[in-house]
């Protein structure tokens, strides 16, 4: 064979190679990761949720990290965009201009989904429409302190409270790892609770069931809310991460196609009772015996 057809082969298999992983790609559900923001560690938190996002299978990604300045015609290139940003603890006078506002809730309406999780909630506190949108927001008082808060870092039980929704068809309630549990957020009548966890008084919680999960409907588009996920250890949870992958995918899309992870800690199970114990602060060191008393000094 002439060398020119054999160069000519191999270039022919380059760009069907290349043609192919187009089209698998094109059928990838596209994101937009908001992040380069947050109160809590961003630049572990986003690599941590791209990682997720792209080893599934069902997502491409793109990270923008100027939230504050993005082109709203960005939008449009993506099916859903991820929020890991926010401003907080500064919450007031951080909106965006009153026509990027629009084209992200045109965005979101035309059919698009809009997923947040843990302290996004509290992204842009003094747009009204966005915590509709959201259906479950951080509250403060007139006075600018925390009505929301949360207790101490704990594994806790999550309930699956809709059990026929696309997002948590099938999935049995389940321990979670170590993570912050947000009480006496506010639940918006916009919002639709999936999944919600016992807030301990033991642990300085609110002795109430708190909402963990929280969907809505807007327009044509959908919004998912997960209140958990304040750092890499959570988020590298089986409950955490199902839940966003196949709330991402929901929001996205209406459907929900990822399958449940097979290490499920089913409540009551080894792998759930393991979650439960706690590890042992570190011992304190022993004291110094006093000095005794120099009985020559007067």
């Amino acid at each position: 064979m002439h060398a020119r057809t054999l160069k000519r082969l191999a270039l022919l298999a380059l760009v069907t190679s290349c043609l192919a992983a187009q089209a698998a790609d094109g059928d990838k559900i596209k994101l937009l990761i908001f992040s380069g923001a947050n109160n809590h560690s961003w630049k572990t938190t986003t690599p941590v949720l791209q990682k997720m996002y792209e080893d599934s299978g069902r997502f491409t990604v793109a990270v923008t990290e100027d939230v504050p300045n993005i082109n709203p015609a960005e939008f449009a290139k993506y099916d859903a965009i991820v929020c890991n940003y926010t401003s907080y603890p500064n919450v007031l006078g951080h909106r965006w201009p009153a026509a990027t506002e629009k084209a992200f809730l045109d965005y979101v309406a035309a059919g698009h989904g809009f997923v947040l999780f843990h302290a996004a909630s509290t992204a842009w506190m003094d747009w009204p429409e966005f915590g509709d949108l959201i259906g479950l927001t951080w509250q403060k008082d007139a006075a600018g302190k925390n009505i929301s808060g949360h207790g101490a870092h704990h594994s806790f039980a999550v309930t699956i409270t809709d059990k026929d929704h696309p997002v948590t068809k099938g999935m049995a309630d389940f321990q979670h790892v170590s993570d912050e549990l947000y009480h006496r957020q506010l639940l918006h009548k916009t919002g639709h609770v999936l999944a919600t966890a016992f807030s301990s008084p033991a642990m300085h919680g609110s002795g109430t069931n708190e909402p963990m999960v929280v969907v809505t409907d807007f327009g044509k588009g959908r919004a998912f809310n997960c209140a958990m996920g304040h750092d890499p250890k959570p988020m590298g949870g089986a409950g955490f991460q199902a839940l966003m992958l196949r709330g991402t995918e929901w929001a996205a899309t209406g459907k929900v196609t990822l399958p449940l992870p097979a290490d499920w800690a089913t409540l009551g199970s080894t792998q759930a009772e393991a979650l439960k114990v706690v590890e042992p602060a570190p011992a304190k060191p022993a004291k110094k015996p006093a000095k005794a008393a120099d009985k020559n000094k007067t």
